[in-house]
């Protein structure tokens, strides 16, 4: 993946002022969705991290993972999507493809993608581990468990740029990537094919949870939820970066061309999956729901005397006086 990537950027580099133009009326949607993207995204991504960070309630390992995946969606929202918005204006009114922005684009596009893959394999195995062995699953994660998943989460993606770096040029770099992301997804889809495979092996057994205490049903209820909710977050990155991938990867070189329109609004699909998650998490899961609710009343707050103020300002000076 490096390797064809590395042709891509070559590509742009050798691309005429026409290849790197773009019609106004595209480049003005393309620009304002991605500044809309990168707004929203970097919001809601913080307002995840903070939940997590200043919510006792969610401070449990999934939740770990997710504001680790949530610093890696931040990467795309706050520093990719205004590289993006930056390569769009030289584009459009400068016919100039910013080679100088899409350099430091790719490669953190590259890690955060990476990185959001690779979190997801590792969410994987917390949520197969807490619904398939519940009982062994606050040991294995609290001794060592969880810091074995975030470090390898950002390991990984670091770790094979590098590589692909020192290693000789006559072996097959691409490899590294695509085995990184294929390694990713066989987790992915084994953990939760078991999780399933073990629902309905012990349907018999959930079932008689009735004549157990109630503590123990809802808490295998709220893991189910959760591991179910996880999967929608996967499932959604998939769809938004298969089309890119696939366009620029399935037939071992682009089969749309590079900075064009299609491949402008195919990029600006998988960025976006970077300000979805946290739409998810608030959707599917009441604790996430009801932190966002108070933040969200505490910057109406914040913003309320602002907004006051400025009306007593504006108001004539008769009105003032008189009241």
């Amino acid at each position: 993946m490096d390797h064809l990537l590395g042709n891509a950027s070559n590509q742009s580099s050798n691309l005429s002022k026409e290849d790197c133009s773009l019609p106004l009326a595209h480049g003005v949607a393309l620009i304002t969705v991605n500044t809309i993207v990168g707004v929203f995204g970097s919001l809601g991504n913080l307002l995840v991290c903070v939940a997590v960070a200043k919510n006792p309630r969610l401070r449990r390992s999934s939740n770990y993972l997710l504001f680790s995946l949530a610093i890696a969606d931040l990467i795309v929202t706050m520093v990719c999507e205004p590289l993006v918005v930056g390569i769009l204006g030289k584009m459009i009114f400068f016919n100039d493809c910013a080679a100088n922005l899409d350099l430091p684009y790719k490669i953190l596009s590259r890690l955060s993608c990476s990185a959001s893959v690779v979190h997801m394999a590792a969410i994987s195995v917390d949520r197969f581990i807490a619904v398939v062995y519940p009982l062994r699953y606050k040991s294995i994660i609290d001794n060592y468990g969880l810091k074995i998943l975030l470090v390898t989460s950002w390991a990984l993606p670091i770790t094979v740029p590098v590589l692909s770096a020192v290693i000789p040029a006559s072996f097959p770099k691409a490899f590294l990537a695509l085995g990184m992301f294929a390694i990713s997804y066989v987790i992915v889809f084994l953990s939760y094919s078991l999780i399933v495979i073990s629902l309905v092996k012990h349907r018999k057994e959930r079932i008689q949870l009735r004549a157990r205490s109630s503590s123990d049903t809802s808490q295998s209820r709220v893991e189910i939820r959760v591991a179910s909710t996880l999967a929608i977050v996967i499932a959604i990155f998939t769809v938004s970066w298969f089309p890119l991938v696939a366009t620029l990867f399935a037939a071992g070189k682009p089969l749309i061309k590079n900075q064009g329109i299609a491949h402008m609004w195919i990029r600006t699909l998988a960025l976006s999956n970077s300000a979805m998650n946290f739409v998810i998490y608030g959707s599917r899961m009441y604790n996430f729901r009801e932190v966002y609710a108070v933040y969200g009343r505490k910057i109406l707050g914040v913003l309320r005397p602002k907004c006051s103020r400025t009306r007593v300002y504006n108001l004539p000076l008769e009105s003032i006086s008189s009241t």
